[in-house]
């Protein structure tokens, strides 16, 4: 009991130390307490913090009202060329949106909570003046957030009080405007679009290749090959247009026009890959549910347009609803698209509900169908180990099956990947370390998926058989063809002499006379028919 209680003690002064250290927030973002009051608004304990040099009792403002920074106090301004506040006569009121909307008659500077004051921007993060087209690029919303577009084409930043300040700027060659300053992540120019279409066009390079690969085999143009070729084209298409978005924007060449062109075409795209690769999980599901259709063509060619309507259609209506819902008359909405509003393709809520949203339904009943798919292989494995060779051929396609859902499985995993690392990126933009991983990752996937399908030995003897048939050298094929058929009448023969010498032995084996008689008509009977296979390999050779 002593332990417990000593152990109870322990953890409540571990618990008193770090709700005393761990703030809600910074002092400069603070008030200073009369009573825990503060313009008649009582603070909790958990909304204050304590001076550490006057002790004196400080309330986190922000947690109680919305809160904005102005880059220098009431009655000044920030002059541009000198970084600094100069004194202005004229009134500080920025306009204040929400949901893109301007709030008529709102009085920023009684409604928001404004500090005062440059922020204070981390080592990796530079001060940034954000361009000065307000609203379009910038504007301050009713809960004191500041949002930014950088340009035309970049995706949209939001930013907390303590990451900007807003302010009226000043110049030796402009008049007075609104403008503000942000902690922003300064990428060299180089790579901010060229190392990520670099590495997605040469993912297209593989991607292509696998499917030439696969095109020209008549061997993998079955069910199985045309949808994989769907799904890897899909891929191909949308890594093409996004490297083209990319570097239009790197260009500084891409209109809204184009933008909302090639975002339609991405998402289309990307969502009939995804949409392929479900299709894939099925069939490899519907294989093992013992409702193969035995090579019918018939049967299979209504599977493979019954999958297309489905893996083409779902995203044609999905496309059309975005394109709708983009430019629609409803009001602004943070659940619309806003494609011209917040940049090429789509960002924040729009990207996770019209975009993730599907892909994550999609990968759950992919998980779903290889489940069911591992647990009859699991069954058909215990089966075979009481079957006999009578039933070798089903053994053989159950085999093939096996290998065929193995490489669903590497092909899954690799775009699961794929699309964690992009989720990854997005949760988190200014990780630097997670988009350079994922652009090196879009080189791996088609590299990846290339060996996969294609860096194996079957498919290189597939290969090698189609170039000998294009130059039209079938001297190798006719010569198999013969010493195969020469095998074949050999082994007939082989039999036949064997279940003689079998009956010879078990019929008269107790007859000595009559069991080597018999014996030297086989003898003789090989040597004629060895006389006979002689003058037909000179035929053959002549």
């Amino acid at each position: 009991m002593g332990c417990v209680k000593m152990q109870t003690i322990i953890v409540l002064i571990v618990f008193t130390i770090i709700t005393q250290t761990v703030s809600q927030c910074d002092e400069e973002y603070s008030v200073e307490l009369k009573d825990r009051m503060y313009k008649g608004v009582k603070y909790e304990p958990n909304e204050i913090i304590v001076d550490n040099v006057t002790n004196v009792e400080r309330g986190c403002v922000c947690l109680k009202e919305a809160c904005a920074k102005k880059c220098c106090p009431l009655g000044q301004a920030y002059h541009r060329e000198q970084k600094i506040c100069i004194d202005f006569s004229e009134p500080f009121n920025p306009p204040v949106y929400r949901d893109f909307r301007l709030l008529p008659g709102y009085n920023a500077t009684k409604e928001l909570y404004f500090f005062y004051g440059k922020m204070n921007c981390s080592e990796e993060l530079a001060e940034f003046r954000v361009p000065v087209n307000y609203p379009n690029y910038f504007h301050l919303r009713t809960d004191g957030k500041l949002y930014v577009k950088t340009e035309p084409s970049a995706k949209v930043l939001i930013y907390e009080a303590d990451k900007y300040c807003i302010d009226t700027f000043v110049s030796d060659t402009e008049g007075p405007h609104l403008n503000a300053l942000i902690c922003f992540v300064v990428k060299p120019e180089p790579y901010s679009y060229t190392m990520s279409s670099s590495f997605m066009l040469i993912s297209c390079f593989f991607i292509l290749l696998t499917v030439a690969v696969y095109a020209w085999l008549p061997e993998l143009r079955n069910l199985h090959g045309m949808v994989l070729m769907a799904y890897l084209l899909c891929f191909f298409v949308g890594f093409l247009f996004l490297a083209t978005m990319q570097i239009l924007i790197l260009k500084r060449q891409i209109t809204e026009e184009i933008c909302i062109v090639l975002t339609f075409i991405v998402y289309f795209s990307l969502l009939a890959a995804f949409f392929w690769l479900n299709v894939m999980c099925y069939d490899i599901w519907w294989t093992f549910s013992g409702k193969r259709a035995q090579g019918r063509s018939g049967t299979q060619n209504k599977r493979i347009l019954c999958y297309a309507i489905y893996a083409f259609g779902v995203p044609t209506i999905l496309t059309i609803n975005l394109a709708a819902l983009e430019f629609s008359n409803i009001p602004l909405h943070p659940l619309l698209p806003k494609l011209r509003i917040q940049g090429c393709f789509l960002y924040g809520n729009s990207k996770f509900l019209y975009l993730y949203g599907p892909i994550v339904i999609l990968c759950e009943a992919n998980l779903i169908f290889f489940t069911l798919t591992a647990l009859k292989i699991a069954k058909i494995k215990r089966e075979t180990k009481m079957l006999r060779d009578k039933e070798s051929s089903t053994h053989d396609q159950d085999r093939k099956d096996t290998q065929r859902f193995t490489l669903y499985v590497k092909l899954f995993t690799v775009m699961g990947i794929n699309w964690i690392l992009e989720v990854g990126s997005s949760f988190y933009p200014e990780a630097d370390w997670c988009w350079q991983f994922s652009d090196v990752y879009n080189v791996l996937v088609g590299l990846i998926i290339f060996i996969i399908f294609v860096c194996k030995k079957k498919t290189w003897q597939m290969i090698k058989k189609r170039y000998r048939q294009l130059r039209g050298d079938t001297s190798k094929s006719g010569t198999q063809t013969t010493v195969s058929s020469t095998r074949t009448h050999s082994t007939s023969r082989d039999d036949i002499d064997t279940s003689n010498l079998y009956y010879a032995n078990s019929k008269f084996g107790k007859n000595f006379f009559y069991a080597k008689l018999l014996k030297m008509w086989v003898y003789i009977r090989h040597k004629k028919i060895d006389k006979k296979y002689a003058k037909i390999r000179k035929l053959q050779i002549l």
